[in-house]
């Protein structure tokens, strides 16, 4: 049974054992805090999991000094996440000058265009085009590169291309190995498969449909797969840059989703070096219930505005953005 074979059959036997089981999911405490703390989309407030306390930013700092590596994980485009970003980095090096800056919102091959920027070749508005920056970066992401770049910190473009997600996404894991060897090393060498727990809630990201035929199958486990060529390919960028850095704290940025749990990137990473000491870092939104195990520390944000409110409205971003799927193609393998 080949590698995609293994992988369809853990995707059935996780579909099937849900609908048997179901999704039940305990209710958890709220949290310790109330919308008066936060007054504005840049407020946050941390707590430490295990004790349920509240900590402030330099005690975090303090408390994450001896880590290896610290997952600081975000909802994408949220102040709140971005300013906890950018004062726990300062933090961090204020305590301990030797830090690497892990990022997923740049791919591997941009690596030298990033490495450019750092070094003063090339202004901004070039590392944007030419990086393939995400178009959030001036607003979002600028203040982690400036400070990396004013520190002479490294920053390591962490993720793997869309490119080659694109490619798995459409064909599958197999087209990994249709690809140039340039372009396989702009993916993780070795993809695991990840955990039960892990592809439930990726499913429950993707609108907790179950798929109700062969094909659906296919196009959810390869989708399924591309996400765990990103989650591997950021933590073999990690243990790399370990490798080359062994004396510098690891502070690598994600989507919460990567890293909530331990899963996801951290998953991975556990894989490649288990004896690793490794913070997480995870949001929560307000309104919504605590969910202690999200990470070592949860820091509490203002919910978004609501994307939708009409029915029709969501429908049609939903059919815009499945057309657009539609019409994308692997560039890296003839179709």
């Amino acid at each position: 049974m080949n590698l995609y074979s293994r992988f369809l059959t853990i995707l059935l036997t996780c579909q099937l054992s849900a609908l048997l089981v179901g999704c039940q999911q305990t209710k958890q405490p709220p949290s310790l805090g109330s919308g008066k703390d936060l007054n504005t989309f840049y407020d946050y407030y941390i707590q430490h999991s295990p004790s349920m306390e509240r900590y402030s930013l330099l005690e975090l700092a303090d408390f994450s000094k001896d880590a290896d590596v610290i997952f600081i994980g975000e909802y994408h485009s949220h102040s709140a996440s971005h300013k906890l970003q950018a004062e726990l980095l300062s933090a961090l090096y204020a305590q301990r000058q030797q830090l690497v800056v892990s990022m997923e919102q740049f791919a591997r091959n941009k690596q030298g265009t990033l490495n450019q920027y750092l070094s003063g070749e090339i202004g901004e508005q070039t590392l944007i085009r030419d990086g393939d920056a995400w178009g959030s970066y001036q607003s979002d992401y600028r203040s982690l590169v400036e400070f990396a770049r004013e520190h002479n910190l490294p920053v390591i473009a962490a993720n793997t291309p869309l490119s080659i997600v694109r490619c798995v996404a459409r064909k599958g894991p197999e087209s990994l190995k249709l690809l140039g060897e340039e372009h396989k090393s702009w993916v993780a060498n070795d993809i695991k498969t990840s955990s039960f727990s892990y592809r439930e809630k990726f499913m429950q990201a993707m609108g907790g449909h179950r798929p109700n035929n062969n094909k659906r199958v296919v196009k959810l486990g390869n989708s399924f797969f591309a996400q765990l060529a990103r989650d591997n390919t950021m933590a073999e960028s990690i243990y790399l840059a370990k490798k080359k850095f062994p004396n510098s704290q690891i502070i690598h940025i994600n989507g919460a989703f990567h890293s909530n749990y331990h899963l996801g990137t951290v998953d991975a990473l556990k894989h490649l070096a288990p004896e690793l000491n490794v913070t997480v870092i995870s949001p929560h939104f307000l309104d919504e219930a605590m969910e202690w195990d999200k990470g070592d520390f949860v820091y509490t944000i203002k919910p978004i505005p609501a994307r939708y409110v009409k029915k029709h409205n969501r429908d049609k971003a939903i059919s815009r953005m499945m057309s657009k799927r539609k019409q994308s193609r692997c560039e890296l393998i003839n179709e």
